[in-house]
């Protein structure tokens, strides 16, 4: 299941990736966008790290008007945005701290208004800043139930002292 995120602005106003490092980094994470160019309106999808975790998701740069089409909605609070960009993502929690972060960064800089399709919700800024610490907290324990524990073992190999004929080491090779 895909999940979607769309910033409507204007496109003088899109920061530049290194000011959307700097506003983040400014609110206490540690966040990198991993891509080289500078515009970010130059990909098809943004590679970036937060708090040491790596993630990739899709943007897209369209017409407000290919999105409202579809999002009657979202025409009202529309004024001189000439630009949407979508952010889609799977269920990946850092990348969906990354794109609530992001959209932050393009509310302080460029005045943007960012809408969750999915649930028809409009964010706010205050409810992506609330967002993105439930976003962290669930990464960290996917992390946590998928990383060994310290106490566990690993098993130890049995060591065979016959040796496996020709048609046992195929078969072997085969199941």
């Amino acid at each position: 299941m895909s999940m979607t995120q769309v910033a409507f602005l204007r496109k003088a106003d899109i920061p530049k990736k290194t000011q959307i490092e700097k506003t983040i980094q400014g609110l206490g994470y540690d966040f990198k966008i991993l891509d080289d160019p500078e515009n970010i309106t130059e990909l098809d999808g943004l590679s970036c790290s937060i708090n040491g975790h790596e993630t990739f998701f899709e943007t897209y740069f369209d017409q407000p008007t290919e999105i409202t089409n579809d999002c009657d909605w979202i025409k009202p609070d529309l004024t001189n945005q000439d630009l949407a960009i979508s952010f889609v993502w799977g269920a990946d929690f850092a990348a969906g701290a990354c794109i609530g972060l992001i959209s932050i960064a393009l509310i302080d800089k460029g005045q943007a208004l960012v809408y969750y399709l999915d649930d028809e919700m409009k964010y706010s800024r205050e409810m992506l800043v609330a967002d993105t610490p439930q976003f962290l907290s669930e990464l960290e324990k996917q992390k946590k139930l998928s990383a060994p524990s310290p106490t566990e073992q690993k098993p130890i190999k049995n060591m065979e002292t016959t040796k496996k004929s020709f048609w046992d080491k195929l078969k072997d090779l085969f199941k």
